[in-house]
């Protein structure tokens, strides 16, 4: 059984995997939107992926994570 609390802080690996798996599940799972809570030490966190933008709200205002920056460097193409 999983333990209620994830732990500490991620290292670099951790968030170099978190973003690749991000990105399978966005490639291959998500169909319009999901939205998710987590409870947290410091209160309720919500996370809202979809495949559109929410009115109102500029592309410009996401991190692009995936690829990661290293890897659009190392692409030819």
């Amino acid at each position: 059984m999983e333990s209620v609390d994830p732990g500490g802080p991620l290292s670099d690996a951790e968030v170099r995997e978190l973003t690749r798996l991000l990105a399978r599940f966005a490639s291959h799972d998500l169909d319009q939107w999901e939205n998710w809570r987590i409870e947290t030490w410091h209160g309720p966190v919500f996370m809202s992926v979809s495949r559109k933008l929410l009115p109102g709200w500029p592309e410009g205002a996401f991190t692009r994570i995936w690829p990661m920056p290293a890897q659009l460097a190392e692409d030819p193409s």
